[in-house]
């Protein structure tokens, strides 16, 4: 449960740190880009913390995907950005790739470590 929060955490504040680029007009505005720095450094201190004793491409890939898939959607709905049927095809693909990543690894017929290639 802590994972999850943590991981929530981060994704949340690496999105405020998005939000607040957007509103730092390529860093030339000094309070947005504070608070983007801020948020973003507050978001890469949570990932490096959930990533103790996990496995880093799984927290990486998940981490990258929810932040993505949330920055899209508040772009289409509060920066009215386009989303087109390539951007759709995109998030449902990471969203399957979510789904898979945060199941259990040690299910029955998954591959461990580098058994495949002895």
């Amino acid at each position: 449960m802590r994972f999850w929060i943590g991981l929530g955490l981060a994704v949340i504040f690496e999105v405020i740190g998005v939000i607040f680029l957007n509103y730092s007009y390529g860093l030339t505005k000094l309070i947005p880009t504070i608070i983007a720095i801020t948020f973003y450094l507050s978001s890469i201190l949570l990932y490096m913390w959930n990533t103790r004793g996990k496995e880093v491409g799984v927290v990486g890939a998940l981490f990258a995907g929810l932040g993505t898939i949330i920055i899209l959607l508040i772009g289409f709905f509060a920066f009215d950005e386009k989303i087109s049927t390539l951007k759709l095809i995109g998030i449902i693909l990471i969203l399957i790739g979510v789904v898979n990543l945060s199941k259990n690894p040690k299910q029955k017929g998954v591959v461990q470590k580098w058994e495949y290639l002895s």
